[in-house]
């Protein structure tokens, strides 16, 4: 417990950067795929061929897995902010459709018979009567849909969106337990304040519930304040990303150290980013910059030739020709050597 307390004391800056980074991705999510899900929910109740279908697609995306999803959004949509709202966004329209549409089915017909015999129009009859009688169901949809999308956005860590998973995927790679369980509380009680909130909403008014997403609406308008003002006037960067890990964050502030030094370039890094495949889509958009590779993976990886047997001399010039044919440069290689060990039991005879 004295870790944990000491490790969240000396990250703290960090956290509330990653909370509000999470939050924001979340509550975006769900505004989106509320504006999506629930109109089409309505549209789609009197029409029960398009209903099925659309059922049926909102299920398929959602066994994707979330991990192959952002990779295949990456070469589409590039990294960051963007890849990580679709795919949130298609895994929360399913729950938030179904509930959406047996809502308003669950409504009393003798209702609908009623609305039509006072010549009420279909709008009159939804805000009257369909939408107030569904609301618990419909916010029964939203608050699953909720809860699923801060636990998934946690993944939005491995391409650069930043949240709460920084801090998870950072404890894995140094086996630090502290840093996972920051990273996993705080997403969790994030995701029940989410789920309380909207529980609330439940029992409330349909203007209520109007007037809560305006709130929300306007609490991601101050959120995202101050990174409006700056892009307003850009500057040109250079931007280092790096893998997961104590190395590469080493080695990429080493690179924005000496550009610092000898450059007047605004230089941004982007540390423990996460996949090696996701770094090198990032940089082949134009994403990033600048990122730190080893020679072999250069060659095995990108490159789908052997490395090994090779001299480093023979496996540079490999990489660095290969890169090239893809219209990328590789810098020549740091000074220094990065051996690997096995480590074993020892046996004892």
């Amino acid at each position: 417990m004295h870790k944990l307390i000491s490790t969240f004391s000396d990250r703290y800056g960090d956290w509330q950067t990653a909370l509000i980074q999470h939050l924001q991705i979340s509550l975006i999510t769900l505004l989106i795929a509320l504006v999506i899900a629930v109109p089409l929910g309505i549209w789609l109740q009197h029409r029960p061929r398009l209903r099925q279908v659309a059922l049926e697609v909102a299920g398929i995306f959602q066994t994707i897995p979330s991990l192959a999803l952002l990779g295949l959004l990456i070469p589409l949509v590039g990294i960051g902010l963007a890849p990580t709202l679709i795919a949130l966004v298609i895994y929360a329209i399913l729950p938030i459709l179904a509930n959406t549409i047996t809502g308003l089915n669950q409504v009393d017909p003798v209702l609908e018979e009623a609305g039509h015999a006072f010549g009420m129009t279909r709008w009159q009859r939804l805000t009257t009567f369909e939408l107030p009688l569904a609301l618990p169901v419909i916010m029964t949809g939203v608050r699953t849909a909720a809860v699923m999308i801060v636990g998934t956005a946690t993944l939005a860590a491995l391409i650069g969106a930043g949240g709460l998973g920084t801090f998870i995927l950072l404890g894995i790679d140094r086996n630090n337990a502290s840093l996972i369980l920051i990273g996993a509380i705080s997403a969790a009680m994030l995701a029940l304040l989410i789920n309380a909130l909207l529980k609330w909403a439940e029992h409330a008014k349909v203007k209520s519930l109007g007037i809560l997403l305006a709130v929300i609406v306007a609490g991601l308008g101050l959120s995202y304040g101050p990174q409006i003002k700056q892009a307003v006037a850009p500057q040109p960067t250079i931007t280092i990303a790096g893998k997961m890990g104590s190395e590469p964050e080493i080695l990429i502030n080493m690179y924005q150290l000496l550009l610092d030094h000898d450059t007047k370039l605004k230089v941004q890094i982007k540390p423990n980013f996460g996949k090696t495949t996701f770094l090198y889509q990032a940089l082949r958009r134009g994403d990033i910059d600048i990122y730190p590779e080893f020679t072999g993976t250069v060659v095995e990886t990108f490159l789908h030739q052997p490395a090994s047997g090779k001299s480093e001399a023979a496996t540079y010039q490999i990489a660095r020709r290969g890169l090239a044919n893809k219209g990328l440069a590789y810098l020549r290689p740091m000074q220094y050597e990065n051996t690997y060990a096995l480590a074993v039991k020892k046996i004892i005879c």
